[in-house]
C-alpha cells in the first residue's frame, strides 16, 4: 500500500522539479503502483534528462521547496548512475521520506523518457508521467536486486497487454539481459512456453 505521505512527498518535488524543461517521469515502487503492482514504498523516485553538471540549480529548488539532501556534495554516481538523494518530511507526517532524483543518461534512460506516459496514481492521489512497464521492466532487470526481478515478473503479468514485447526484447537483447529475462517469465507465467520473436502468447 502506498502511503499518503509518500505521495506528497512525490507531489512536493515534482512541483519543485515543473520550473525545469526538461523530460522527467516517475519510476520506483510508486510506477509500480501506477501499473497495478500496488507494494509499500517510503521513497519517491523521479528520473530526469539533467546531466552530472547541470544538476545545481535542480538541487537548490528542491532545496528552497523545503528538501534536505543526504549527501556532500549531493550528486552521487553509483554504478555509473547519477543520483540525487533528498529527504523530505511533509505537513503530519512524524518522519521523513525519501526523495530521490536520477539522470537520464543512458540511451535507454532518455528514450523510456520520450515514451513515458501519464497514469493515475494511488488513492486518487492524482496523475502523473510515469515510464511505460516495458521500459520499467529492462530498468528492473539492470538493477538486478532480488526485489527488483521480483517486480519486473509482477509488472510482466499484470501488464501484459500494455506491453510492447518487440521492443522489451529488443532491449532485453541489447543489454544481455536474456537469461534473467526467461526467469522471471517463468515466474509470471508458470508452466507457460516461453515466446519467441517477441510475442505475447495468450
Amino acid at each position: 500500500m502506498t502511503s499518503e505521505s509518500v505521495l506528497a512527498t512525490l507531489q512536493a518535488g515534482w512541483q519543485a522539479l515543473s520550473g525545469f524543461d526538461v523530460p522527467k517521469a516517475v519510476i520506483g515502487g510508486l510506477a509500480l503502483s501506477a501499473w497495478n503492482h500496488a507494494r509499500y514504498t517510503r521513497d519517491a523516485d523521479v528520473l530526469v534528462a539533467v546531466e552530472h553538471d547541470a544538476i545545481g540549480p535542480v538541487v537548490q529548488a528542491l532545496v528552497a521547496a523545503g528538501f534536505h539532501p543526504r549527501h556532500d556534495p549531493p550528486l552521487r554516481v553509483l554504478d555509473g548512475q547519477g543520483i540525487v538523494q533528498f529527504t523530505f518530511q511533509p505537513p503530519g507526517a512524524l518522519l521523513p521520506f525519501q526523495f530521490d532524483v536520477l539522470l537520464a543518461t543512458s540511451s535507454h534512460q532518455r528514450e523510456s523518457l520520450s515514451r513515458a506516459v501519464t497514469r493515475s496514481l494511488p488513492g486518487g492521489a492524482g496523475s502523473i508521467r510515469v515510464v511505460r512497464p516495458d521500459d520499467l521492466i529492462v530498468i528492473k532487470l539492470l538493477a538486478g536486486r532480488m526485489i527488483d526481478l521480483a517486480d519486473a515478473a509482477m509488472l510482466l503479468r499484470e501488464n501484459r497487454a500494455d506491453i510492447d514485447f518487440d521492443r522489451l526484447v529488443r532491449e532485453i537483447a541489447a543489454h544481455g539481459l536474456d537469461a534473467v529475462y526467461r526467469t522471471i517469465w517463468q515466474d509470471a507465467f508458470p508452466g507457460e512456453p516461453f515466446p519467441t520473436g517477441g510475442e505475447a502468447p495468450g
